[in-house]
């Protein structure tokens, strides 16, 4: 359809428990597989081929069973999350130390 137009996926009603468990558990062997390949960004070019040969019956598996927009969202949240510890603890390697305070981030 147009720009504006309802995709199929927005016309489905809401996975309900049962179907969200499945596409979490799919989610978790998948990235069960990236993590045993050392993959960190399932959504990289460059890893692509990797990721098919090496995972890609769980990947299809994954996007099966979990909503288009889901899938995208945890393989990005994934590689953040890897992305974030690794610099917390390169920080914390050179000698970083947590601010003395907390931060206030409310305005008033």
């Amino acid at each position: 359809m147009g720009f504006f137009g309802k995709t199929e996926e927005a016309t489905r009603p809401p996975p309900n428990k049962a179907k969200r468990k499945e596409c979490w558990d799919a989610r978790d062997k998948f990235f069960s597989c990236l993590a045993a390949n050392s993959i960190d960004n399932s959504l990289d070019e460059k890893s692509l081929p990797t990721v098919k040969s090496q995972c890609g019956e769980l990947k299809a598996d994954f996007e099966g069973k979990c909503v288009a927009t889901w899938v995208k969202y945890f393989q990005e949240k994934r590689f953040n999350d890897l992305t974030r510890q690794r610099y917390i603890e390169k920080l914390e390697a050179d000698g970083a130390q947590p601010l003395p305070f907390k931060l206030d981030n409310s305005r008033k």
